[in-house]
């Protein structure tokens, strides 16, 4: 067997007194953007987006199926490649989007590459984390399992909930139905 392995560890990472909507990143495309334009929606799912995973085709199809069935009502997804995970991202941000967007009609906004595990990882990515079920004590935190780990959020930008990536998307809809009806 070759040596693809996924080790799962726990990660001290200092807490922020950011709130979600504080944070800033650089969209795919290189620009500046503050998570405080996507305030005032009812639910959001952040996820981390993958372009070469064996999971990719069933949860990109099921969050475009979310994002057109929900967006009108509240929801919106932030995607964030990795490029951790084995090196799977090791593709450009313009690659990347390319591919969404041709094969997937992805139309939720996506990030450019941003560590979610480990030493460097991401401060949005430290947030979700240390205010979800990965948390483990005041500073550590669970790393996020493999490509397409979802975070459900709520209008406050608090984290109702993580996902393991094998958890498919249309398996969200009662919690989503749920805050969009809040």
């Amino acid at each position: 067997m070759g040596g693809l392995f996924f080790k799962k560890g726990v990660d001290k990472l200092q807490p922020t007194t950011k709130s979600f909507f504080e944070f800033e990143l650089n969209n795919i495309d290189g620009q500046r953007t503050q998570l405080s334009q996507f305030k005032g929606k009812k639910a959001y799912i952040c996820v981390n987006v993958a372009c070469s995973c064996g999971l990719t085709s069933s949860n990109y199809s099921e969050l475009v199926e979310l994002y057109k069935t929900y967006s009108a009502q509240g929801l919106e997804i932030l995607g964030f490649p990795c490029n951790q995970f084995m090196g799977q991202e090791s593709k450009p941000e313009p690659e990347i989007k390319e591919f969404v967007l041709s094969k997937y009609g992805v139309s939720f906004p996506l990030f450019q590459k941003i560590e979610v595990n480990g030493q460097n990882t991401h401060e949005v990515y430290r947030y979700l984390r240390l205010n979800s079920s990965l948390k483990v004590s005041q500073n550590e935190a669970k790393e996020v399992p493999w490509n397409f780990g979802k975070f459900l959020l709520n209008s406050q930008g608090q984290v109702v909930n993580f996902y393991n990536p094998d958890v498919k998307p249309k398996e969200m809809k009662q919690e989503i139905e749920k805050l969009l009806n809040q």
